[in-house]
């Protein structure tokens, strides 16, 4: 009976913990879009919808933003010379879809370090929820967040290999 108690006042404070962290590719982002918000319009082939369908898999939607370090900066730029401005992880249904990246997590307090627009890479790849390799082969998008907010980020995917398990032609990315 102490048990059944104590699971009553434990339980309501479960749903109260925080969040999972935003940069976790496990999680959704669900917030109000910001001012660097943009859409990737999704499309997958049939043939990656329904694999993906019939094993239970989602899939992750990334916008990873960054800038060019300004001179003053660039003892603090990462390996790859760029300022991190945040990442935005969203998992979203095995389906085609416009979504909405709504850039959560961006950071402008580094913006005073940067020189130029924000810059902005999105990456999409399968959530390895139940399938522990990734199953898409899926364009991808860098460039400025000015340019992806213009027109709908287009993202196409198709599986990585076909039924027989034979790695399919990869698309050429759209220029």
């Amino acid at each position: 009976m102490k048990q059944i108690a104590a699971l009553s006042l434990v339980l309501p404070l479960l749903a109260c913990s925080p969040a999972p962290t935003a940069g976790d590719p496990g999680t959704q982002v669900a917030a109000a879009p910001g001012p660097y918000a943009f859409d990737v319009q999704l499309t997958l082939t049939p043939r990656a919808a329904e694999k993906l369908v019939a094993t239970r898999e989602r899939i992750i939607v990334a916008g990873m933003f960054w800038g060019a370090p300004n001179a003053a900066a660039l003892p603090t730029a990462d390996e790859m010379g760029q300022i991190p401005l945040g990442e935005d992880f969203l998992e979203v249904a095995p389906e085609s879809a416009t979504v909405t990246v709504p850039a959560a997590n961006f950071d402008p307090a580094q913006m005073p370090n940067v020189e130029g627009a924000p810059q902005v890479l999105v990456n999409v790849y399968s959530a390895r929820k139940t399938h522990e390799d990734n199953l898409l082969s899926c364009g991808i998008y860098e460039g400025p967040v000015a340019m992806a907010q213009k027109q709908a980020v287009d993202i196409q995917c198709d599986l990585i290999y076909d039924e027989n398990g034979e790695p399919l032609p990869v698309a050429p990315s759209p220029t």
